[in-house]
């Protein structure tokens, strides 16, 4: 899976950039839509060049960060993230890897605290536990860097969460001293809003990448994810 995670999801990629109006419509920002659309009616010819001229020259306007669902959840109550915010009271994964036995239920003891991890990651812009559960040569490690500078800079995700299924054997590579596992990633829709007024949205339109394999060390009780593709040989990021 070249493109993997991080590639279909970054800013960089090729995911279209959206436009923002119903988002600030969303963010209570209607006024300023009203406010231009009175001083438009009736407009002078010379007037009309004035605000075009203005409009290319106004920059992308800013995001406001308010509350999912336009209000501040009660304690415990999980709200999913929206035009208004950022998820709220998501679900705290484990503080630390579990050791797990070396074999396929062990394994998927691992890969379930992982996604719980990786899904709060997404959902809060906290990467600290997720990382702990990949090492730098994954491409999931540079997806987590983003997602933590994105959430610093004001913005958020909506949707995006992810979820797997086994499709193959644990197959142990003696040469290269690893692990490989089938796996199929489910993801239907994933927007990144961004904190100056710029909008990411992506699709799973395309489902030929959404099985791949994932590779994985054991070292002392504890699994870790070290890359992702579509070959079965591991090739370092």
């Amino acid at each position: 899976m070249d493109s993997t995670i991080f590639n279909r999801r970054t800013l960089l990629g090729s995911g279209a950039l959206v436009g923002i109006g119903a988002l600030l419509a969303a963010c209570g920002q209607q006024a300023s839509n009203e406010a231009a659309a009175t001083a438009t009616a009736a407009p002078s010819e010379s007037a009309s060049a004035s605000a075009a001229a203005s409009a290319s020259a106004t920059p992308s306007p800013v995001i406001t960060r308010g509350y999912s669902g336009g209000s501040k959840a009660p304690d415990g109550e999980y709200r999913k993230a929206d035009g208004y915010g950022p998820a709220q009271n998501v679900p705290k994964p484990r503080n630390e890897p579990a050791q797990y036995p070396e074999n396929e239920e062990g394994l998927s003891h691992m890969m379930e605290d992982w996604l719980n991890a990786h899904n709060y990651a997404i959902q809060t812009g906290n990467c600290a536990l997720v990382i702990q559960y990949v090492e730098k040569t994954s491409k999931e490690y540079p997806f987590y860097e983003y997602i933590e500078d994105l959430y610093k800079r004001g913005g958020w995700v909506v949707d995006g969460l992810d979820s797997y299924q086994v499709e193959g054997d644990l197959i142990y590579d003696d040469k290269q001293k690893i692990y490989r596992m089938k796996f199929r990633r489910f993801w239907s829709t994933v927007m990144y809003v961004d904190s100056d007024g710029e909008i990411t949205k992506r699709a799973n339109t395309d489902k030929n990448d959404d099985l791949f394999n994932y590779f994985f060390k054991y070292t002392e009780g504890y699994w870790k994810i070290i890359g992702s593709g579509t070959e079965n040989n591991f090739k370092v990021a």
